[in-house]
């Protein structure tokens, strides 16, 4: 009873609220009885003080009181509750059905048990990117049958200027370290532009022609070799198979967004993509960037924000995929808040890729890949990141890394390290390593050391049927592949995300954070997508999350990536109202439905935004 009456007086709760991360602290340097021991006292102060100031018939009425209700509040010192009452947009009371009857509600609604959970926040996200560009979709089964496809594209595209194709299967046309080739596509389009993406969109074939009008040759550097590159020949000719960051860096200026029709149904999409995810109860997310399309993106976003129409706290960035980019980050960061800024839309970090992925072999791995041996060096060297970091600490600004590798990621821990070294206890950035597919075993402390947030995208987490990754890595390295658990048990704050951007009937399906939350909590996919009659369990199995670690991966964490943790991220008195109502009991439906939750209200700020109680 001690924590449900400390909520009930909110000047003092707010008070608990501000110094809950000082006392973290001390928990750390001392012990958690400690901790304990401290709150305790704090709570229990503020409980005196609500009994010595009972609400009088002068006290405001609160603008909603729901009670009856399961709550989950993710607070460490009030987790479960049953009753909320929200004032100004703000919840004011939060705890039993008795305390809440205290207050006059304007609108009272008792609910027959069903769960509250707080808003969700995606850590990882690209809702402005999807429809961003446009692809003739060609496909096949085989690579005659694909390019046969490719063939009757072209023909029926007499005046297209660019063939923009999507896409070829990378275990098609990749064996080891040799790629598709600017001859095939030659053959099959002779005269034209073809730009052909592969499914992952990490890496693209170009033919001759189209290598033409880029101005790439044999004499034309890689963006970061191994990595950012133009696959070449013997001569060092380019092959026409280009990675990451060497192909990104021509999108915006080659296929710039301009025809009308294509600006409207890009800004359509992207609100309808927005809903969606407002329908799934996200209240807010961190869009992790545009391949060079950010200004397009952000007007968009800008424009809908303006127009009342952005459901959710948006958070915008500038990408880093190619080394170059690192000179500009800061600067066109800045330009964005002074440009697109808003009160939804906001801009506090810099992305950087600091490697690709595994199945084009630009992940970056301490071991070479097996068949070909090669390595792939990290996009920034530690001194590189270093001198971004004490760059981002001066500019107040944090920092997402996309890393994929167990080297790319020891880079950034090192980078963070000596960074910090160089600054001290007042180094600012929050740095956030998204994907950690490999981690070595000897960084698992430091990532909770050097107080990094680790993001995972844990609906990538079940079972693929031949995948080629397997082949690359082997067996050993591939079944120690993203441990998410042991990241959360280490003590580092872990946050969690969706990264999709492909747009299709799948979109709803594939950025739903209930999907993230069963393949996260089984490491299975649902039931009816399997391949066999029992996929079984990714391993290693043991790293399966709790229903608990991933909502709080969801809420709180998520809040402190986002640096809203005095905002939003838990149901606690002070905080914006951010909920949801569930339509099933997250913690007692099958774990193999969890996919199929949707929110049957969803509220922002105290109002509802989607659904009906």
């Amino acid at each position: 009873m001690l924590f449900a009456c400390a909520y009930t007086a909110y000047d003092c709760n707010q008070h608990a609220h501000n110094v809950q991360e000082t006392l973290k602290d001390l928990a750390m340097r001392f012990s958690h009885t400690l901790y304990i021991a401290l709150l305790a006292l704090i709570l229990s102060a503020c409980h005196r003080d609500s009994e010595q100031s009972p609400l009088t018939a002068n006290t405001p009425p609160a603008d909603l009181t729901i009670m009856g209700a399961t709550i989950y509040t993710v607070a460490e010192y009030l987790p479960h509750a049953t009753a909320l009452v929200v004032r100004d947009g703000r919840f004011i009371y939060v705890g039993d059905d008795d305390g809440a009857k205290r207050y006059r509600a304007a609108n009272l609604l008792t609910l027959n048990g069903e769960l509250i959970i707080p808003g969700l926040i995606d850590g990882h996200a690209h809702p402005g990117y999807v429809n961003v560009e446009r692809f003739g979709e060609v496909e096949g089964e085989t690579p005659e049958a694909l390019l046969e496809s490719v063939q009757a594209y072209a023909a029926a595209h007499p005046d297209q200027q660019w063939l923009r194709l999507c896409c070829w299967p990378t275990n098609m046309f990749v064996q080891g370290s040799d790629g598709p080739r600017k001859e095939v596509l030659d053959a099959v389009a002779p005269g034209r532009l073809v730009w052909f993406e592969s499914e992952t969109a990490h890496d693209f074939w170009l033919n001759s022609n189209a290598l033409l009008a880029l101005g790439v040759d044999k004499n034309t550097p890689d963006p970061k070799p191994g990595l950012a590159m133009y696959a070449r020949d013997d001569q060092g000719e380019p092959t026409g198979w280009v990675k990451e960051g060497a192909g990104v860096q021509h999108f915006a200026k080659h296929f710039a967004v301009t025809d009308a029709a294509h600006l409207a149904q890009h800004k359509q999409t992207v609100a309808e993509t927005l809903q969606i995810l407002s329908r799934h109860g996200v209240t807010a997310l961190f869009d992790a960037g545009n391949k060079g399309y950010g200004d397009h993106v952000y007007n968009v976003i800008s424009e809908l924000e303006k127009e009342g129409r952005l459901p959710l706290r948006y958070y915008g960035t500038y990408q880093i995929f190619t080394p170059e980019r690192a000179k500009t980050a800061i600067a066109e960061v800045q330009r964005y808040q002074q440009q697109y800024g808003g009160e939804l839309l906001q801009f506090n970090a810099v992305k950087v890729f600091m490697d690709g992925i595994s199945a084009n072999q630009s992940a970056a791995y301490s071991q070479p890949y097996l068949g070909s041996g090669t390595s792939t060096e990290p996009l920034l060297s530690t001194a590189e990141l270093t001198e971004l970091l004490m760059q981002l600490h001066e500019a107040r600004l944090d920092l997402m890394v996309h890393s994929i590798g167990d080297l790319a990621t020891q880079t950034v821990l090192d980078a963070v390290e000596q960074a910090q070294a160089n600054i001290g206890q007042d180094f600012y950035p929050r740095v956030t390593i998204a994907h950690l597919a490999l981690i070595d075993p000897a960084d698992l402390p430091r990532i909770h050391r050097l107080g990094i947030i680790a993001n995972f995208s844990p609906w990538w987490f079940g079972v693929e049927t031949n995948d080629v990754v397997e082949s690359l890595l082997g067996k050993e390295r591939y079944s120690l592949m993203y441990r998410a658990r042991s990241v959360v048990e280490s003590g580092a704050r872990v946050t969690y995300s969706s990264d999709e951007w492909w747009g299709g009937e799948m979109l709803a399906t594939f950025i739903s954070p209930y999907l993230g939350m069963q393949t996260g909590h089984t490491r299975q996919y649902p039931v009816e997508w399997w391949q066999s009659p029992d996929d079984g369990v990714r391993s290693p199995a043991d790293e399966r999350l709790s229903l608990e670690q991933l909502l709080r991966g969801y809420t709180q964490n998520g809040a402190y990536q986002l640096r809203l943790e005095d905002e939003t991220g838990s149901i606690s008195a002070g905080k914006s109202a951010d909920f949801i109502v569930l339509n099933k009991n997250l913690f007692n439906v099958d774990p193999h439905e969890i996919w199929q939750l949707q929110p049957t209200a969803v509220v922002m700020r105290g109002q509802l935004i989607q659904g009906e109680f």
